[in-house]
């Protein structure tokens, strides 16, 4: 009987100090875990530091290793389906190399879905340990949003940590859009997901690359990407303003009949006008972020460029 295989799609930038760390903690687990064959895929995502030298040395030593360099940094979603593209495992997750992600979790992913039936074993953090008060709120709020706008719903505490099947990598490759979010995409699919939940644990080294702003962007750019209610939200809010026109035409003609002075319902009129022309520029934003994806979406850019691999020896 053919032997099962795991490939981890390690995402690096700018990890020196945690790349040895993660790999001595992948061979004790591979090693425990010898009834299954393994392949490690590390995406360089274009560091500046001494990531892709140290790769390549574990290369060396090490036939299961191989690696991707990008020519410039494309960003973490993007380097995850660069993986999934080149991954010939059996089944294949992505891991962050500063040990957020346990490899302690790898057994029991695997066993959620060789032996039970599951498509999808993703982690799920039911702390966040080692992140501001800022972070906290800032995701917290972000989640109730999506789940409230959004199509595709996510579940709090999820982590990009996720073993799936052949058959799900397969089904996500399809997704052609050059805006990115694993996230959303991985819940999109669909299948049967166990969640693997754990305590978090911080970072074994270095800083996290994920600033706040780039959080932000990343959670504005994936509900605009899987969400119509903006759109929507323009229809419904140009029946609510029709509702006032009526209110206030009838509150004009009573103001009227009651001799009411004519300084107030100018007063009236000029902040009405005032109101529609800022609900006005409110909508030509919330267009212009759709037409600003379409904008992305027709160039039809490459979704990345490999500069250096070892993957065709």
């Amino acid at each position: 009987m053919k032997r099962k295989k795991i490939t981890i799609i390690g995402q690096c930038y700018n990890e020196e100090a945690t790349i040895q760390m993660f790999y001595d903690k992948m061979c004790e687990i591979m090693n425990s875990m010898s009834y299954v064959d393994f392949e490690i895929i590390f995406i360089d995502d274009h560091s500046r530091d001494k990531s892709l030298e140290i790769i390549k040395k574990l290369a060396k030593k090490d036939d299961r290793i191989k690696y991707l360099s990008m020519s410039r940094n494309f960003g973490k979603d993007v380097c995850s389906m660069a993986g999934f593209r080149e991954a010939t495992g059996d089944y294949v997750t992505t891991m962050d190399l500063d040990l957020q992600d346990p490899p302690e979790l790898l057994p029991m992913m695997y066993h959620a879905l060789e032996n039970e039936g599951y498509d999808m074993a993703p982690a799920k953090a039911l702390t966040r340990k080692g992140y501001s008060i800022l972070h906290k709120l800032f995701v917290k709020v972000f989640y109730k949003l999506n789940n409230k706008v959004s199509s595709v719903k996510l579940t709090d505490g999820q982590r990009d940590y996720c073993l799936m099947t052949r058959q799900v990598v397969d089904a996500i490759l399809k997704y052609s859009e050059r805006g990115v979010y694993n996230k959303w995409l991985w819940n999109d699919v669909g299948f049967k997901i166990k969640w693997i939940e754990y305590e978090n644990v911080e970072r074994v080294a270095g800083k996290t690359k994920f600033k706040f702003k780039r959080l932000m962007n990343y959670a504005v750019n994936g509900i605009v990407s899987f969400s119509k209610l903006p759109v929507l939200l323009s229809l419904y809010t140009g029946i609510g303003m029709f509702l006032i026109f009526i209110i206030l035409t009838i509150l004009i003609i009573i103001f009227a009949i009651k001799k009411v002075s004519v300084n107030l319902v100018i007063l009236i009129l000029i902040d009405s006008q005032l109101f529609f022309f800022s609900i006005l520029l409110a909508f030509i934003g919330i267009i212009s972020l759709y037409i600003c994806q379409i904008h992305i979406e027709v160039k039809n850019r490459p979704l990345y460029i490999i500069k250096e691999t070892n993957l065709d020896k």
